[in-house]
């Protein structure tokens, strides 16, 4: 089936009333997160998000690598995420003696919505936050939800850890670690390391939220002010970068006192649209989410085996119906440039009133001669389809930046910025589109904050032009300030 929502397409194979009742989840759940941490964001302007969720767990087990129970990928084109099992399942009991659950919906929802309202997150701040919203439980008529509940995982974890430093037996391992997180630990498949990591972030999040409110938030503030993340703890957090933070974490969480509060929920709007999915859509879901499974893993034959399993998905997925919209947005991406055009013509024809069809065709056109015209067009029916299409409008800006048309390009790329505050494209053209109308300084922390995303997410080709366009813009070759009153 598939589901649509104000702020979600829900994809699944769930019976028909257990895929309404995680459609409304989907929705109480989002609506929770954003009045217990960050209510200024109710009314905020958001990507839809799609939901993949596969009602076997061994399906799921099956498509990606143990370590991952669920997940939320985002890129210029998307957010998603993937979990898996009846909505009933995804708030886990950590004990029989505490109400305290574990939600994968919490934790990967808290990433997207967190997108929204933190400019900058370094890695064990994101994570932290996650955790924190992880065990958020909502009452089962959906007006209350109680937040700052214990995490019991990381609580026994970050005993045993915290214990050992004071003992003096942690051989070198301190909160530290934590903070500076090593991002190659995943690809090493250092599992104990990446647990320990996740379990101290929720610890600082829940410590820092309870115990340090205040300078918390100042924290917060200077991260969205732009301020680097190491100046930011300096100014803010200085406590969290001296060795009294070990002892600290230790007696946090030995006394146990993790407060929790109560919040009252926001009525949500739970009508939705549903439609029967045919066995060609399903298979291109299938294709889809084995491509995503690929990009998870880090070894060999995990994954040229989900890359076969993708391929196959897809061609059966052709074969049933050779104009299904996800089958032709896998081809096109994997289809060499002569053949692009018309794979997107097709969609088109196929999808007028798609804006997923009308992208495809902007960039298929990307190449193609004496096309710009045509592709302006596109993108701008794409846009007429779906205003809140953030690769649409960032496409479209950055012709018109292209096309010294940076006036025109300046709302669609600080739009595109406002739907996918992650993308550090959206982020490059926001800066050059500036750069245009001859606001440098704007351009210049624009372009900054671009590069340190890609720093945090790791793109060396992108970095390198980001740098680029920083050493113009600072040395005055990429823009020429415009004069006052004018």
């Amino acid at each position: 089936m598939r589901l649509d929502s104000d702020h979600y397409t829900l994809h699944t194979d769930l019976p028909a009333e257990e895929a309404r009742e995680a459609m409304r989840k989907l929705e109480r759940t989002r609506a929770a997160i954003l009045v217990s941490m960050w209510p200024q964001a109710l009314g905020q302007q958001m990507t839809k998000v799609d939901v993949y969720v596969l009602q076997s767990s061994f399906e799921f087990e099956g498509l990606y690598p143990r370590r991952v129970r669920a997940f939320f990928h985002r890129s210029d084109n998307e957010a998603l995420i993937v979990l898996s099992g009846r909505p009933d399942t995804w708030d886990v009991l950590f004990s029989g003696t505490s109400p305290s659950t574990s939600s994968p919906l919490n934790h990967e929802l808290a990433h997207y919505l967190s997108a929204y309202t933190l400019s900058r997150q370094p890695r064990w701040l994101s994570e932290g936050l996650a955790e924190y919203l992880e065990t958020l439980r909502l009452s089962e008529d959906g007006q209350t939800a109680v937040i700052g509940g214990p995490h019991h995982v990381a609580i026994d974890n970050m005993r045993s850890y915290l214990d050992a430093v004071q003992r003096g037996f942690s051989r070198g391992w301190t909160m530290q670690r934590v903070l500076h997180w090593d991002r190659t630990l995943e690809a090493r498949e250092q599992d104990k390391d990446v647990g320990a990591n996740y379990s101290g972030s929720w610890l600082l999040v829940h410590w820092l939220v309870n115990e340090r409110a205040q300078s918390f938030a100042e924290y917060l503030a200077l991260l969205n002010q732009g301020v680097a993340p190491d100046e930011a703890l300096t100014r803010a957090l200085p406590e969290l970068k001296t060795s009294r933070l070990d002892a600290l974490l230790y007696e946090y969480v030995r006394n146990g006192r993790f407060k929790e509060r109560t919040v009252s929920v926001p009525p949500v709007g739970t009508g939705f649209i549903e439609e029967v999915i045919d066995d060609a859509q399903v298979h291109a879901v299938r294709s889809k989410l084995a491509a995503l499974g690929a990009a998870l893993a880090h070894r060999e034959p995990f994954i040229s085996n989900r890359h076969k399993v993708a391929r196959t998905e897809l061609d059966e997925a052709l074969r049933l119906n050779p104009t299904g919209l996800l089958a032709l947005s896998a081809k096109l991406s994997g289809a060499p440039e002569d053949q692009r055009v018309a794979i997107a013509r097709d969609a088109v024809k196929a999808h007028p009133t798609e804006t997923e069809a009308w992208r495809m065709l902007g960039s298929a056109l990307r190449h193609a001669p004496n096309a710009e015209e045509e592709r302006v067009a596109a993108y701008r029916e794409a846009l007429r389809l779906d205003p809140r299409s953030a690769s649409a409008a960032r496409e479209l800006a950055w012709m018109f930046v292209t096309q010294d048309r940076a006036e025109e390009a300046l709302p669609l790329a600080r739009w595109a910025v406002t739907l996918a505050p992650w993308s550090p494209n959206a982020l490059d053209t926001l800066a050059l589109a500036l750069a245009g109308t001859g606001a440098c300084e704007e351009a210049l922390q624009t372009e900054q904050h671009a590069l340190e995303l890609i720093q945090e997410e790791g793109s060396p080709e992108l970095e390198q032009t980001i740098q680029e366009r920083i050493t113009g813009l600072e040395n005055g070759t990429l823009c020429a300030p415009t004069p006052p009153g004018t």
